[in-house]
This record gives structure tokens, sequence and C-alpha cells, in this order.
């Protein structure tokens, strides 16, 4: 088997595994458990606002990058210790979450984000998290995070259920600083659409 097809093999799996049973710069990088290969994983963020008449504000687009903890959780799924559960996205103000997680559905939780895993198209083999947040006070937001909540493999088949996302996946500072983003401005009431899409080759 060529690299080229142990690497896209590897990144079916990882996509698998990491939507739970359902860029261009390097940013880490996880042995492939054949032929020396390696899956590059990248994470392609994109913040948009819109004021109360729906335009557009404020627009970011960048790359994050994989923390150490979110190393290891690929490691646990792709072994098959755990299974991925419910996924959170920080945005300095707050988290929008999935209908898994066990928060509630108030600030500073946004319970919708949508989580999907498309096998066709643009974003094939890409896990895709999206979802809004709308703040009742001027902020700023000057980081953003993805964390996954993982749990042993439900033995009936079940969505890994009720457990909040504890583990910390990717990270980004938005301070303007070494070629990182600019932070963004919010003010109250305005909606921020957050997109990531996460991919492996």
């Amino acid at each position: 088997m060529s690299r080229k097809r142990v690497a896209a093999f590897v990144a079916v799996a990882l996509a698998a595994a990491i939507a739970g049973t359902a860029g261009a710069s390097l940013l880490h990088r996880v042995a492939a458990p054949t032929m020396g290969s390696r899956v590059t994983v990248h994470g392609q963020w994109t913040i948009i606002v819109r004021n109360k008449q729906h335009r557009i504000v404020a627009r970011r687009h960048f790359e994050n990058a994989l923390v150490s903890t979110g190393a290891g959780t690929i490691a646990q799924l792709l072994t098959g210790n755990a299974v991925a559960g419910s996924w959170g996205v920080n945005v300095t103000f707050g988290a929008i979450v999935d209908q898994y997680n066990s928060a509630s559905d108030s600030p500073p939780f946004y319970k919708n984000l949508v989580v999907t895993a498309p096998t066709s198209g643009p974003d094939a083999n890409k896990l895709v998290l999206s979802g809004t947040a709308t703040p009742s006070a001027d902020t700023t937001i000057t980081q953003v995070d993805t964390y996954v909540g993982t749990c042993a493999l439900p033995s009936n088949g079940a969505h890994c259920t009720g457990v909040p996302a504890a583990q910390q996946f990717t990270h980004k500072a938005l301070d303007g600083l070494n070629g990182d983003p600019a932070a963004v401005p919010v003010a109250a009431g305005q909606q921020v659409a957050v997109t990531v899409k996460l991919s492996f080759s």
C-alpha cells in the first residue's frame, strides 16, 4: 500500500473516530501505524460577526493548533480505549456545545453546535463543527478552543451521552502577535457564527 493510500486510510479512520459513531499550514503530526507515514492534523476556523441588521461587521479565517491533550485523545480513540462524545467550541465569552453536552442551554453555554463528518463534497472526511453565540454584553474574542468529551464505548451501541466536553483538543490565541489573527470585538446582541473544519492529510 502506498504512503498516500495509508495516509488517506488513517484520515478516514480519524474522522470517523473523532466524530463519535457517526488549511495550509502544518499544525501537528500524529504517527500513523504503518510504513512510518504521518498524518497531518489541520484546524481551519471561520468566525463571522453580524450586527442586528444581519450585516457582517467582522470576519476572521485562521488555522489553530492541536494541543497535547488533543493528541492524546486521538490515540485513545484510535486504540478503541475511548469514544468521542460531546463537542464544544470556546469563544472567550462562552461555549457553543452540541446536544449531547450535559450543560444547560443558557449563557455562557449555547447549545446549538452541529457536528458532522461528510463523506462527499469539499468537506469529505473532515470533522465540521458549526454553531452560533450571541453575547448579552460587549466583549472581545481573544482566544478560541475546541473541546471534546470521551467515555468508554457503550456496550449497547448508544451515543456517548451526558459527558461534558472536558478535554481541550485545539487552541489559538487571537492577539495579533507573531502572526496570530487580531482579537474580534463583539457588541452586545451581535451574532457570532463559528465554523471549525478539522481535517487530516
